[in-house]
């Protein structure tokens, strides 16, 4: 987890992995050069299983790199600070894990709520590799607070992209696919509270840039057949739209998962 002054939603974030079904683990929380009441309330956690690192301001791609670099177990999972596990969610991947050694990522269905906790809809990605597949091209379907993976995997592959800004879940999955197996659970296992400063509204045009970016990366890669690179031109095409066009589309497609 990395957190940018999350006050004070990131209490309730580090409070459902600590309440995991399943305790045996370790919470490492990056404080991303904080400015409001985040570090006192990392601080006033008292749990043995807490690794808190706090630094100046680098931005979360740096951040997330920096924490696989100091995690220490085979599994590695991510959690936004302003998300939430569910109580069985680690239990439910580590088993499915297990069971299915060459799955290297794997995700859940998410709920997501407003920052009220009044549910806005359900985020269901395909369960088996095929689909996720299928989709990966066309759009990301991981909830990024949901994904669960194998850490030598992601050292493979070469951790975050640094130079990507946002997007740069969907940039690692994308690489991750000539690794490694997909899947998800349809268990809804994670809360996404959706609020303005998310970086899918608040940098859009960011996004935008950079889902072409990574979906033209993965066909020159090999990874999809040329014909996959019209998927990077959508991206394109949307930032040719008006902003009030774009938020009418983008509010309709909420609409129909709900």
């Amino acid at each position: 987890m990395s957190v940018h002054d999350g006050a004070p939603l990131v209490s309730e974030a580090v409070a459902s992995v600590l309440a995991q079904t399943d305790p045996d683990l370790e919470l490492l929380v990056v404080d991303d050069g904080s400015t409001d009441d985040t570090p006192a309330r990392l601080a006033a956690v008292d749990d043995p299983r807490l690794r808190l690192y706090r630094q100046p301001r680098t931005g979360l791609t740096r951040a997330l790199n920096r924490l696989l670099g100091l995690a220490r177990a085979d599994l590695i999972a991510r959690l936004d600070a302003d998300d939430l596990a569910l109580p069985e969610r680690l239990a439910r991947q580590r088993a499915f894990m297990a069971l299915h050694p060459e799955v290297g990522l794997l995700g859940t269905a998410a709920r997501e709520d407003d920052l009220t906790g009044r549910p806005l809809g359900v985020v269901r990605p395909p369960v088996d590799d095929a689909g996720l597949r299928r989709a990966l091209i066309r759009a990301n379907p991981f909830v990024h607070s949901s994904v669960m993976a194998r850490r030598e995997l992601l050292a493979r592959a070469g951790g975050y992209d640094e130079t990507l800004g946002v997007a740069q879940d969907y940039d690692l999955w994308m690489r991750l696919v000539r690794l490694t197996r997909l899947a998800s659970l349809d268990e809804i296992l994670v809360v996404r509270r959706l609020g303005p400063r998310r970086i899918s509204v608040a940098r859009e045009e960011d996004r935008l840039r950079a889902e072409a970016r990574v979906r033209w990366r993965a066909v020159r890669s090999g990874a999809y057949p040329p014909w996959c690179a019209i998927y990077a031109l959508r991206p394109a095409l949307a930032l040719a739209l008006p902003r009030p066009l774009r938020r009418a589309v983008r509010a309709a497609r909420a609409g129909a998962r709900s």
